[in-house]
């Protein structure tokens, strides 16, 4: 055997041996955990809540839901709240801590330094623009108006990475006939400067998108976009670089409109997590009270891969009264609270309200 196949053949062997070694970790599979913590104290839940923990509280703020009971497509009234729930232990039972300004939801919500910090939404009177700071001191908000956004903005997503907020997408007023492309930011330790307008997200403008915190990168996820009026679900993505340039990262499998947002980086494994969302396959069939929910998967963007893969778990809680179904929410937020991530609320199907919370916890096989 010459010199040159005798190191072909070990440059092989070392290869292997590289690989052999690294395999656990690139094929270790990441669990979720799930439990019910106690329901928020309304029987009826909202979607389009906002949501944010601070030190103090896991909050569960605002939000719409039809409280006599009857469908949208019955003729049921939608109703926003100003309402605000607060939840101090994971073992522990919700109170009622306050009210918002007024009454709003599906807008934009973080929390920073133990303030609390609300911008845009909607309510009976239209879209908004405001933006609020609510800090809880002496047992009671404090409220202050910060600087409006440039206009009025609702089904939009929101993320803070270090002190900067980040707003994207979302329509103007109730009736638009196309999504916005915006990505607006805010830095929370100079309010004072107002909102500063980044470079608009690629591709078509969306709402009900799904935001991260990718590791220090903002990550904007699917939503759907508006022609006429008409909605077309997305599957693509893109990561701002820097805080200063769009990347576009691989497609997802499937649209994940309005899943529980932020969606869920986990540092240790290099991972994102979306959990659920509308794939838009059911969208334009007039179920009604037939509709079976939406979806339960978790999907799992593998950044040194740059790969989406769908997790090996689902979210399998389910509540008894719900006949032994999974239900899991669409347009509410998600919060990393207690050591693990929160979905609190949310729609579990077209018009229905939930008053459940999960809470998962990760574990890296």
């Amino acid at each position: 055997m010459n010199r040159q196949v005798m190191n072909i053949q070990y440059f092989i062997f070392i290869l292997f041996m590289l690989s052999s070694t690294l395999l656990p970790a690139q094929t270790a599979e990441v669990k979720i955990k799930w439990k019910t913590l106690s329901p928020i104290p309304d029987t009826m839940g909202f979607a389009g809540a906002y949501i944010t923990a601070t030190d103090d509280f896991l909050l569960v703020m605002g939000g719409a839901n039809f409280p006599d009971g009857i469908a949208p497509w019955d003729g049921g009234k939608k109703v926003w709240t100003n309402k605000i729930f607060a939840l101090k232990d994971k073992q522990g039972n919700w109170i009622s801590l306050g009210h918002l300004p007024i009454p709003m939801g599906y807008g934009a919500v973080t929390s920073f330094q133990n303030d609390v910090f609300v911008a845009g939404g909607s309510n009976e009177d239209g879209h908004l623009s405001s933006v609020y700071k609510l800090t809880w001191k002496e047992n009671r908000w404090q409220i202050e108006n910060l600087p409006s956004l440039p206009f009025q903005l609702a089904n939009c997503s929101s993320v803070r990475i270090g002190s900067l907020w980040y707003i994207v997408g979302g329509i103007k007023l109730p009736d638009s006939p196309t999504a916005e492309s915006i990505c607006w930011r805010m830095d929370l330790t100079k309010i004072d400067k107002g909102w500063e307008i980044c470079p608009p997200i690629p591709g078509e403008g969306r709402m009900l998108s799904v935001v991260a915190d990718g590791g220090g990168s903002l990550v904007v996820l699917s939503g759907v976009s508006l022609k006429d009026g008409k909605r077309k679900y997305l599957q693509d993505a893109y990561i701002l670089d820097d805080h200063t340039r769009w990347s576009r990262i691989v497609d997802l499998p499937e649209s994940v409109a309005a899943a529980p947002s932020p969606a869920w980086y986990d540092r240790k494994s290099n991972k994102l997590f979306v959990f659920g969302g509308d794939n838009g396959e059911l969208a334009n069939q007039d179920l009604k009270h037939d509709h079976p929910g939406f979806s339960n998967r978790i999907l799992t963007y593998n950044f040194e891969e740059a790969l989406w893969h769908y997790n090996v778990d689902k979210i399998i809680i389910s509540e008894k009264q719900q006949h032994g179904k999974t239900w899991v929410p669409v347009t509410t937020g998600t919060a990393n609270w207690a050591g693990g991530i929160v979905l609190p609320s949310g729609e579990i199907r077209p018009g229905i309200r939930t008053p459940q919370v999960l809470w998962g916890t990760i574990k890296l096989d």
